[in-house]
């Protein structure tokens, strides 16, 4: 849960904290002047504001070596608000200089991220509530990328893969379950996002695959059992996300994702309330 959690526990800290620097600024300096027309709407910094500190959040909690990649989720809160970075930039020196203004928008920032929160912990609470019923043996944790990842369209970004190698613990009757908590977010109610998640165990001369098409947030669950270790070469994974508008407003967020290897007969899945691909793999 506080994987899950973290990247926004970092955001309203630190919105916390410039809410605090900001309302000290405004003690000193309350004066007030009218906005200029080239400079952005309280509602449009907010906006703007919360999906940047969103993006700082979430690269703030990558591994080092994928850093890279915070470029692509700034430039990605540009073209989402439709704006460019200098008219950003322009816009908040002018709020830094009038503190109660930059106030207000922190302070309808701060109640988003609180209320936001909340709810997220409510529902991962719930989802806790749910185990895996182990009987006997060992299991172990595949994954090996970071558990929180957040996909747009952009071409650098609307995708995220895996590959693990096959070794000595894998055993026939084996079954591989791919798990993660999955968040669609839009600003438009009628965008037609979804995510393509597709799970494969590879061999010199077969692939037995499972997939599903995501078009509402929930809990995944992906499975495959082993039927042949001594010929399997790797098992492979991936997510791919898409907007059919090509609007590029939405985001699609992973959490809380697993590659558990059970050995046979060690779990009882329990999928009341999880969405399930097909448990029969098709060979291709």
């Amino acid at each position: 849960m506080l994987t899950v959690l973290r990247p926004m526990k970092v955001m309203l800290r630190r919105i916390t904290d410039i809410l605090v620097l900001v309302l000290i600024s405004f003690l000193v300096s309350g004066c007030r002047l009218k906005r200029p027309d080239d400079v952005l709407s309280p509602k449009k910094m907010e906006n703007i504001l919360y999906d940047y500190h969103l993006a700082q959040a979430v690269s703030s909690e990558m591994p080092r070596d994928e850093r890279y990649k915070t470029d692509a989720y700034i430039n990605w809160v540009y073209k989402k608000n439709n704006v460019t970075k200098g008219e950003f930039e322009r816009s908040l020196k002018w709020y830094c200089r009038y503190p109660k203004e930059f106030a207000k928008i922190y302070k309808h920032i701060s109640n988003r991220v609180e209320a936001e929160y909340k709810s997220a912990s409510k529902a991962l609470s719930q989802i806790e509530k749910q185990s895996f019923n182990i009987e006997s043996g060992d299991s172990i944790d595949l994954w090996y990328l970071n558990r929180t990842a957040l996909l747009n369209t952009s071409e650098l970004m609307d995708k995220l893969s895996f590959n693990v190698p096959r070794d000595t613990t894998f055993h026939n009757g084996d079954t591989i379950l791919w798990t993660m908590n999955s968040t669609f977010v839009s600003t438009d109610s009628l965008s037609l996002s979804k995510a393509y998640i597709y799970l494969a165990i590879y061999a010199p001369d077969n692939v037995w695959v499972t997939d599903t098409v995501l078009t509402t947030s929930g809990q995944v669950s992906l499975q495959l059992q082993i039927t042949d270790a001594g010929k399997m070469s790797n098992i492979r994974g991936f997510i791919n996300y898409s907007d059919e508008t090509g609007s590029r407003d939405g985001i699609f967020v992973l959490s809380d994702m697993s590659l558990m290897r059970f050995h046979e007969k060690q779990a009882v899945v329990d999928t009341a309330a999880v969405k399930v691909s097909d448990a029969t793999p098709s060979k291709l």
